[in-house]
């Protein structure tokens, strides 16, 4: 026999109706929604990633470039000076 609950009582009734099957769906439906739209956005950053790496090594590569460029410079300008300091000191 069952005996009626306690009064103010936390009481589970064993049967499943169409309420909680539409809980449960809606549950399942709403976590594989969400699953989608997190691979998604790791999709759009992984592919930021990859852009940025490549504009990174884009700007490594003119930096470079323009380093060696300021030091060529700095070579001939140099150079330059020498030869001015070489004509104004009088051979001894």
């Amino acid at each position: 026999m069952n005996s009626p609950p306690a009064p103010g009582g936390i009481r589970f009734d064993k049967t499943i109706n169409l309420g909680h099957v539409l809980t449960i769906a809606s549950f399942l439906l709403l976590t594989l929604a969400q699953w989608n739209m997190m691979d998604k956005r790791v999709l759009v950053l992984e592919e930021a990633r990859s852009t940025q790496r490549e504009r990174d090594t884009n700007q490594d590569t003119i930096t470079r470039e323009k380093a060696q460029e300021v030091k060529d410079a700095l070579a001939d300008l140099k150079r330059s000076v020498e030869k001015l300091t070489d004509r104004m000191v009088p051979p001894k």
